[in-house]
């Protein structure tokens, strides 16, 4: 019998009865433990990952059916691609489903920020607001300039949006992106990351983490910002040098900083992002909302049949291990 293993229960509870409603046997792992998974995946076909459990090469060479590994979302960086793909193992993604709530989770934590929610709920709640509004710094979107680097669905869809419904201006720096896009969502495309940052008061940061990405905002970028500018990050903790990051908070130069990302996740107890009055936190939820979690468990469900019929996905992130002469293709699903 096909076997699917999910590693961590899917999203919507659903997945998994639509998975055994496809003929498929499924086990859940709710375990981070990487031995638990090794065993459970030696006799599976397919895997299905939440963020932010590994996929490691070691898990991948414990498995010799596995014919296809599903992220839970648009990022891949906790799947070993290279392992996958000499192994000749299929990994796909949900592709383009993070457009609109992390977009507008990112435009939540830029107003957030910039109005000090941070503090007003709780001293608005405690009563000591009322004795402390008239001396706050309080600032608006409308005219601001935010620099958006990553300007795929995410980083698109935010630049429109900022754009056509706040008035801002939006510069965006991504080597990688067809100009046309930055012309239709009314952005300006920058050619260096070192001018985005000197124009911008607000960051907004929304690249997919790479090997280029890793750690791309340090010390030295963040001191590049005009003093009081704000820093926003929905994309991944490691695109931004979290140690940095407290420092500049502290100096001031940073104003504010919105995170639903850290590195490393979760922060450990203690840690200064954790009890900082300038910054907004929440747990990696900007993708979560009830609707994009149905159409991503649609995604996974639609993509792990496909492939255990032995044909390609919509979404596949190393084609490469599908037409290869390693290539694990093979139909196990009517």
């Amino acid at each position: 019998m096909t076997k699917i293993v999910l590693w961590r229960p899917m999203y919507d509870s659903s997945g998994a009865d639509r998975l055994r409603g496809l003929g498929a046997e499924v086990v859940v792992v709710d375990s981070s433990e990487e031995s638990e998974v090794m065993s459970a995946v030696a006799d599976a076909d397919a895997l299905w990952v939440r963020y932010p459990e590994k996929v490691s090469r070691r898990i991948l060479a414990a498995a010799p059916r596995l014919t296809v590994v599903s992220t839970s979302g648009f990022g891949t960086d906790n799947v070993d691609i290279e392992a996958a793909t000499e192994f000749g193992i299929l990994v796909v993604n949900q592709l383009g489903f993070g457009r609109i709530p992390v977009s507008e989770h990112i435009v939540m934590l830029i107003l957030a920020t910039l109005k000090q929610l941070h503090w007003a709920d709780p001293a608005t709640r405690d009563g000591s607001a009322w004795r402390q509004r008239s001396d706050l710094s309080l600032h608006e979107l409308h005219g601001r300039t935010v620099g958006v680097v990553g300007l795929g669905y995410v980083g698109a869809e935010t630049a429109r949006k900022l754009t056509a419904g706040f008035g801002a201006d939006v510069l965006a720096y991504d080597p990688y992106a067809d100009p046309r896009i930055a012309h239709l969502v009314g952005a300006e495309l920058v050619t260096s990351l070192d001018e985005l940052l000197s124009r911008s008061t607000i960051l907004a940061l929304a690249p997919a983490l790479t090997a280029t990405s890793r750690q791309m905002i340090g010390a030295d970028q963040l001191a590049r910002l005009p003093r009081g500018s704000f820093v926003v990050n929905c994309s991944r903790g490691g695109v931004l040098d979290t140690e940095a990051l407290v420092a500049a908070l502290e100096s001031g130069h940073v104003a504010a900083a919105g995170l639903d990302v850290v590195e490393p996740e979760p922060l450990p107890a203690g840690h200064p992002l954790l009890s900082h009055p300038r910054v907004i936190l929440t747990p990696h939820t900007a993708g979560l909302t009830a609707e994009t979690i149905v159409r991503m468990t649609d995604s996974a469900v639609t993509q792990l049949g496909t492939a255990l019929r032995g044909d390609l996905p919509a979404a596949p992130v190393n084609r490469a291990a599908w037409d290869g002469d390693r290539s694990r293709r093979r139909t196990v699903l009517p």
